[in-house]
Protein backbone atom coordinates (compact mmCIF):
# COMPACT_ATOMS: atom_id res chain seq x y z
CA UNK A 1 0.00 0.00 0.00
CA UNK A 2 1.82 3.37 -0.98
CA UNK A 3 -0.16 5.07 2.02
CA UNK A 4 1.27 2.86 4.53
CA UNK A 5 4.41 4.50 6.19
CA UNK A 6 7.91 2.40 6.13
CA UNK A 7 8.22 -0.66 8.65
CA UNK A 8 10.81 0.32 11.15
CA UNK A 9 13.57 -2.23 12.01
CA UNK A 10 11.66 -3.72 15.07
CA UNK A 11 8.34 -3.77 12.95
CA UNK A 12 10.24 -5.68 10.18
CA UNK A 13 11.47 -8.16 12.53
CA UNK A 14 8.22 -8.51 14.24
CA UNK A 15 6.97 -9.76 11.33
CA UNK A 16 9.19 -11.99 10.01
CA UNK A 17 8.64 -13.76 13.58
CA UNK A 18 4.79 -14.06 13.08
CA UNK A 19 5.55 -15.44 9.63
CA UNK A 20 8.13 -17.81 10.37
CA UNK A 21 5.52 -19.11 13.16
CA UNK A 22 8.65 -18.54 15.84
CA UNK A 23 6.72 -15.30 17.45
CA UNK A 24 5.83 -16.31 21.13
CA UNK A 25 3.11 -14.39 20.31
CA UNK A 26 0.52 -14.33 17.47
CA UNK A 27 -2.52 -11.36 17.25
CA UNK A 28 -5.67 -13.58 17.53
CA UNK A 29 -8.14 -11.10 15.47
CA UNK A 30 -7.48 -8.43 12.33
CA UNK A 31 -7.83 -5.78 15.32
CA UNK A 32 -4.74 -7.07 17.49
CA UNK A 33 -2.72 -7.20 13.82
CA UNK A 34 -4.24 -3.57 13.01
CA UNK A 35 -2.85 -2.22 16.29
CA UNK A 36 0.49 -4.44 16.35
CA UNK A 37 1.19 -2.29 13.44
CA UNK A 38 -0.38 1.08 13.32
CA UNK A 39 2.14 3.93 13.25
CA UNK A 40 0.57 5.80 16.29
CA UNK A 41 2.89 6.96 18.70
CA UNK A 42 0.13 6.99 21.18
CA UNK A 43 -2.79 4.22 20.54
CA UNK A 44 -5.98 3.54 22.38
CA UNK A 45 -7.55 0.49 21.68
CA UNK A 46 -11.01 -0.36 23.36
CA UNK A 47 -13.37 -2.89 23.32
CA UNK A 48 -15.47 -5.13 26.04
CA UNK A 49 -14.55 -7.19 28.26
CA UNK A 50 -12.77 -10.58 26.84
CA UNK A 51 -11.99 -8.79 23.80
CA UNK A 52 -8.29 -9.51 23.95
CA UNK A 53 -6.85 -5.74 24.82
CA UNK A 54 -4.65 -7.14 27.85
CA UNK A 55 -3.39 -9.87 25.74
CA UNK A 56 -2.41 -7.52 23.16
CA UNK A 57 0.09 -5.41 25.67
CA UNK A 58 1.25 -8.74 26.28
CA UNK A 59 2.02 -9.46 23.13
CA UNK A 60 3.78 -6.29 21.75
CA UNK A 61 6.09 -6.87 25.01
CA UNK A 62 6.88 -10.29 23.58
CA UNK A 63 7.42 -9.58 20.44
CA UNK A 64 7.78 -6.02 19.50
CA UNK A 65 9.52 -4.05 21.92
CA UNK A 66 12.73 -4.23 23.92
CA UNK A 67 12.13 -2.65 27.19
CA UNK A 68 8.30 -2.59 27.85
CA UNK A 69 6.47 -2.15 30.86
CA UNK A 70 2.91 -2.75 31.33
CA UNK A 71 0.90 -0.64 34.22
CA UNK A 72 -2.21 -1.38 36.19
CA UNK A 73 -3.73 0.59 38.62
CA UNK A 74 -3.40 -1.33 41.42
CA UNK A 75 -0.40 -3.87 41.59
CA UNK A 76 -2.91 -6.56 42.36
CA UNK A 77 -4.92 -6.05 39.32
CA UNK A 78 -1.88 -7.30 37.06
CA UNK A 79 -2.23 -10.03 38.84
CA UNK A 80 -4.39 -12.42 35.49
CA UNK A 81 -1.40 -10.91 33.57
CA UNK A 82 1.38 -12.34 35.42
CA UNK A 83 -0.11 -15.39 34.78
CA UNK A 84 -0.62 -15.40 31.54
CA UNK A 85 3.13 -14.16 31.06
CA UNK A 86 4.11 -17.17 33.35
CA UNK A 87 2.21 -19.49 30.60
CA UNK A 88 4.23 -18.22 27.59
CA UNK A 89 7.31 -17.12 29.07
CA UNK A 90 7.93 -19.38 31.80
CA UNK A 91 9.84 -22.00 29.71
CA UNK A 92 11.99 -18.91 28.56
CA UNK A 93 12.87 -15.97 30.13
CA UNK A 94 12.81 -15.41 33.65
CA UNK A 95 10.79 -13.70 36.56
CA UNK A 96 11.83 -11.71 39.20
CA UNK A 97 8.84 -11.54 41.63
CA UNK A 98 10.24 -9.07 43.70
CA UNK A 99 10.77 -6.60 41.12
CA UNK A 100 7.94 -7.53 38.99
CA UNK A 101 10.46 -7.87 35.82
CA UNK A 102 10.92 -10.58 33.06
CA UNK A 103 14.29 -10.87 31.59
CA UNK A 104 15.88 -12.88 29.07
CA UNK A 105 13.27 -12.85 26.52
CA UNK A 106 13.94 -14.09 23.31
CA UNK A 107 15.37 -11.16 21.51
CA UNK A 108 16.77 -9.21 24.57
CA UNK A 109 13.71 -7.97 25.60
CA UNK A 110 12.66 -7.19 29.37
CA UNK A 111 8.96 -6.86 30.51
CA UNK A 112 7.86 -5.03 33.81
CA UNK A 113 4.62 -4.94 35.67
CA UNK A 114 4.25 -1.55 37.33
CA UNK A 115 1.46 -0.45 40.04
CA UNK A 116 0.41 3.42 40.39
CA UNK A 117 -2.03 3.20 43.15
CA UNK A 118 -1.12 6.44 44.42
CA UNK A 119 -0.63 9.80 42.95
CA UNK A 120 2.94 10.01 44.23
CA UNK A 121 3.74 6.40 42.81
CA UNK A 122 4.46 7.38 39.23
CA UNK A 123 7.69 9.18 40.30
CA UNK A 124 9.14 5.24 41.25
CA UNK A 125 9.33 5.32 37.12
CA UNK A 126 11.12 8.36 36.49
CA UNK A 127 13.89 8.47 34.32
CA UNK A 128 13.59 4.75 33.08
CA UNK A 129 13.45 4.12 29.73
CA UNK A 130 10.96 2.10 28.04
CA UNK A 131 10.05 1.57 24.21
CA UNK A 132 6.41 0.45 25.26
CA UNK A 133 4.69 1.96 27.46
CA UNK A 134 1.11 0.41 28.03
CA UNK A 135 -1.59 1.16 30.22
CA UNK A 136 -4.37 -1.12 31.02
CA UNK A 137 -7.64 -0.09 31.72
CA UNK A 138 -6.28 3.65 31.09
CA UNK A 139 -9.10 5.30 32.18
CA UNK A 140 -8.78 4.04 36.11
CA UNK A 141 -5.47 6.61 35.76
CA UNK A 142 -5.12 10.21 36.89
CA UNK A 143 -4.76 12.29 34.06
CA UNK A 144 -1.29 13.44 35.86
CA UNK A 145 0.10 9.90 36.11
CA UNK A 146 -0.59 9.13 32.63
CA UNK A 147 1.11 12.60 31.53
CA UNK A 148 3.81 11.93 33.55
CA UNK A 149 4.92 8.07 32.83
CA UNK A 150 4.23 8.79 29.10
CA UNK A 151 6.95 11.45 29.19
CA UNK A 152 9.34 8.85 29.53
CA UNK A 153 9.03 6.55 27.05
CA UNK A 154 11.94 6.31 25.47
CA UNK A 155 14.88 3.88 24.00
CA UNK A 156 18.71 3.82 24.00
CA UNK A 157 18.32 1.60 21.37
CA UNK A 158 18.53 3.17 17.43
CA UNK A 159 15.73 2.38 14.98
CA UNK A 160 13.67 1.00 18.22
CA UNK A 161 10.01 2.12 17.81
CA UNK A 162 9.00 3.62 20.65
CA UNK A 163 5.04 4.15 21.48
CA UNK A 164 2.46 4.29 24.28
CA UNK A 165 -0.56 2.00 24.18
CA UNK A 166 -3.21 2.24 26.46
CA UNK A 167 -6.48 0.08 26.34
CA UNK A 168 -10.28 0.42 27.91
CA UNK A 169 -14.19 -0.15 27.12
Amino acid sequence: NQCSPPLMRSERECLELIESQQALWIPRSAPQAMALLNPADELFYGGQAGGGKTDLLFGLSCIAHEKSIIFRREFAQLTALVERSREVLGQVARYNGQTHIWRGIPGGRTLEFGGVQHEQDKSRYQGRPHDLKAFDEVSEFTESQYRFLTGWARSTTPGQRVRVVATGN
